[in-house]
């Protein structure tokens, strides 16, 4: 297999480190606290904006530069289901899909433009990019993602060292079902 180019690496590393952080958030966060939102309105909760994250990763490099058609995020972040354990499975095997696309990824690869690979229905089949604005874009949407899952992670963990129990009112029963589910624990 043709080794990484340079720009490429440097791609891959800015994604393996936006995901490290987010599962490294995920294993930090109770489980209680994972799907409670920000308190303020339309606000959103770490599991949410992680599952966001994922999907906006996959849209742009899966999507886009591996060219598989892949549905757009834009409403991802507004619904979120699964399980915990389902959620790291995915980051896990995203970023071994990142690999594998920007491995074969060649330097002048970077500049060709893109038609941009939407699933059937999508709004635009005209539109084009080239390899390196995706990955720009990509890099910049996943990153403030990140800073709002920091902000809500901090907020939150601060707010729990206050309480002798991690038991927010409100708070979706899902959260630990998602710990519970498929034997894990």
């Amino acid at each position: 297999m043709k080794a990484m180019t340079n720009e490429a690496r440097q791609f891959s590393s800015e994604f393996d480190h936006i995901a490290h952080e987010v599962l490294q958030m995920l294993q930090q966060v109770p489980a209680a606290l994972l799907d409670h939102p920000f308190p303020t309105p339309e606000s959103y909760s770490i599991f949410m904006l992680a599952t966001y994250l994922v999907e906006v990763g996959e849209f742009w490099i899966v999507g886009q530069i591996g060219k598989k058609p892949y549905p757009s995020p834009s409403l991802a972040e507004f619904c979120a289901g699964g399980t915990l354990p389902a959620l790291i499975a995915r980051y896990q095997r995203w970023l071994r899909e990142v690999h594998d696309i920007l491995d074969r990824l060649p330097d002048e690869a970077l500049d060709e433009p893109l038609a941009f690979a939407l699933a059937p229905g999508g709004l635009a089949h005209i539109a084009s990019m080239t390899a390196r604005a995706c990955l720009q874009q990509a890099i910049r949407h996943c990153g403030l993602i990140l800073e709002h899952m920091r902000t809500l992670s901090r907020s939150l963990l601060s707010s729990a060292e206050g309480e002798a129990s991690v038991n927010i009112p409100g708070a979706p029963a899902a959260a630990e079902e998602r710990q519970n589910q498929d034997g894990q624990t």
